[in-house]
């Protein structure tokens, strides 16, 4: 095997390399009362579109998932220690745009889209194929993003047939 001597110090080309790493699309939700938030005045729900989460083990389940610093998600996880992973399928894929921006509440509606409380309290989306409740474990904070580890709890496959969205099949990209 052929030993690769050149080096990738160029941003821009790192921003670029890390670009190909393959992700999937996923809304997470949490919420936690008003008393313990910087920003609002009554029970608060966080939602966004994200990308970073991965599985960390089998026994126990545990995912980790990477929100920005700078978002009330990231708030309201951290001092929840709770959330919700909303696995978006590629039937689902006009949902993403919904959550990239602020969360609305309207109802039983959550940026247009209907929901229930999980067993942990957080909302799930009634569209998305499968959903995954967690409960953090640990939370590291690297550059602009935390990683929390947490064990998932519970969930729920409401089509087993449904295949999951990934990144590169959208005209959305975040990384890097």
């Amino acid at each position: 095997m052929d030993h690769i001597d050149r080096k990738v110090t160029d941003n821009n080309e790192i921003s670029q390399a890390l670009k190909k790493i393959t992700y999937g699309f996923y809304i997470v939700t949490s919420k936690k009362d008003s008393k313990e938030m910087s920003t609002r005045d009554k029970d608060f729900i966080a939602a966004g579109t994200v990308s970073w989460i991965s599985q960390g083990s089998f026994e126990p389940p545990l995912v980790t998932a990477a929100i920005k610093k700078q978002s009330d998600l990231h708030e309201t996880i951290e001092k929840s220690r709770v959330f919700n992973i909303n696995i978006v399928g590629k039937n689902e894929k006009d949902m993403l745009s919904k959550f990239a921006k602020d969360t609305t509440i309207e109802g039983s509606k959550l940026n247009g889209y209907n929901f229930s409380e999980g067993k942990n309290g957080v909302p799930v989306l009634d569209d998305v194929p499968v959903y995954l409740e967690c409960k953090v474990q640990k939370d590291v904070t690297l550059g602009d993003h935390s990683i929390f580890v947490a064990e998932v709890t519970g969930g729920g496959t409401r089509d087993a047939e449904a295949v999951p969205l990934v990144e590169w099949e959208t005209n959305l990209h975040y990384g890097g």
